[in-house]
């Protein structure tokens, strides 16, 4: 259905004004998108809920409400100065199953551009799950979905925890992690196990100390004159050479 709306002080209007600072009623249920690109790729994994757009958009199933509206209410939700003219409603992604043959956890990650590069990076590679540990960043942070590309649409994600860990340890899982010791074995001399879980730290701390001694497998990626890669370009470095070697 298409609707059109020329007011900012529609009630409709100030809800979404709330979703967007993440306090509104719906924020535990929903999150925005903007631009073409993601919500073309939020419609195409069904996840759009409505549409909010300076022209209805073609080809959008009649379920899904499209609300047209002038160019300074899109900038008022965008916050950007010069925004694309689309953006929409979504809704949160489910847990996924705890299951695949490629499982990453990221632990404490809490720069959303990371983390949504990272899941980027998941989906370019084959990733079968990622499971945010303690205090990462939302998926559903504005940062996070825009650095994703999309990815978050097409990446199973959950939020990972002790009984989790002890689920996939039970199971068989061999525990990976990329960790600055002189134990550590270099990547390209590592080899992968059938089933795996490889486990990133945070930005400044890498991994916690008690999941670092859990792991099964330490490894390092050697590097000439830098002590330490980004978490996201580390992240990519490794799920590439996961897929490919």
């Amino acid at each position: 259905m298409i609707k059109t709306i020329t007011s900012a002080t529609n009630p409709l209007i100030k809800r979404l004004h709330a979703l967007k600072s993440g306090k509104g009623p719906d924020s535990e249920t929903s999150f925005l998108v903007y631009g073409y690109h993601l919500v073309s790729m939020a419609l195409q994994f069904d996840h759009v809920e409505t549409i909010i757009a300076s022209k209805p958009l073609e080809g959008v199933k009649d379920k899904i409400d499209q609300i047209i509206v002038p160019d300074h209410i899109i900038q008022k939700l965008s916050g950007q100065v010069s925004p694309q003219d689309v953006l929409a409603v979504c809704r949160q992604m489910n847990e996924a199953p705890l299951s695949g043959k490629c499982i990453a956890y990221l632990d404490g990650v809490n720069d959303p551009g990371n983390l949504g590069t990272i899941l980027r990076s998941a989906a370019a590679f084959g990733i079968d799950l990622v499971m945010l540990g303690k205090e990462c960043a939302s998926r559903y942070n504005q940062k996070t979905v825009a650095a994703s590309q999309g990815a978050l649409f097409s990446v199973a994600t959950r939020q990972g925890n002790e009984e989790d860990l002890h689920e996939l340890k039970t199971r068989g899982y061999r525990f990976v992690g990329t960790v600055l010791d002189e134990t550590a074995v270099p990547l390209k001399d590592f080899r992968y196990p059938d089933q795996c879980v490889m486990f990133f730290g945070s930005e400044g701390h890498g991994l916690r100390p008690e999941l670092v001694a859990r792991l099964d497998h330490k490894i390092i990626i050697p590097m000439a004159h830098i002590e330490s890669l980004n978490v996201a370009m580390a992240a990519a470095i490794v799920f590439y050479d996961m897929k490919y070697r």
